[in-house]
């Protein structure tokens, strides 16, 4: 009778592995309301830790490409049947909301850093970004936050006493550019 349950037990735990997978699959084939093909989405492997699952997922789509000054670039994904959408659109938003997070963020590091300053009476003196996140995690700043929205590290510098230089590189990814972003002043 213990076997009986216990392969019950499995054999339904296996199917609840199945069920994740199609409902996966079905999410991703409707994903903004695409309309990708059952064959054209394969989910290759779950993991679920808690309440959260990442999925590696095989996407066979199509891609329209135009050359410019000799080399081919992406000018349209497909994202169902005759449906296509602009490169150049999906990456303005994907831009737009990196720059809006990025922002946050850097604002929420600000107030920690006027936590931080007014208990100690002066800002952090330290040589890096990642110490100063050492310092203001957990007291002043209920997050580690390493790097932006573009997965590069912000840059901290204290300059004179009470005075510093907080940014991210933005989307090139390199500081001392014009679309450097800043924390609001």
């Amino acid at each position: 009778m213990k076997r009986l349950g216990l392969f019950l037990i499995l054999l339904g735990s296996l199917g609840c592995g199945k069920s994740l997978e199609r409902q996966i699959q079905e999410q991703v084939r409707t994903f903004d309301h695409a309309s990708l093909s059952k064959q054209q989405v394969e989910v290759q492997n779950v993991k679920e830790i808690g309440d959260h699952a990442v999925a590696e997922v095989r996407i066979t789509t199509a891609v329209r490409l135009v050359k410019k000054d000799g080399t081919w670039v992406i000018e349209e994904f497909r994202i169902g049947d005759r449906r296509w959408e602009r490169a150049e659109h999906i990456l303005a938003v994907i831009n737009e909301e990196r720059t809006e997070t990025t922002l946050q963020q850097l604002n929420l590091i600000t107030e920690g850093i006027r936590r931080y300053t007014d208990l100690n009476h002066q800002i952090p003196k330290v040589s890096s970004f990642e110490e100063l996140m050492d310092i203001l995690s957990p007291q002043f700043h209920n997050q580690v936050v390493r790097i932006d929205a573009w997965s590069n590290p912000f840059s901290y510098q204290a300059i004179g006493a009470n005075k510093y230089d907080l940014k991210s590189a933005g989307p090139d990814g390199d500081l001392g550019t014009p679309d450097d972003l800043f924390p609001d002043p």
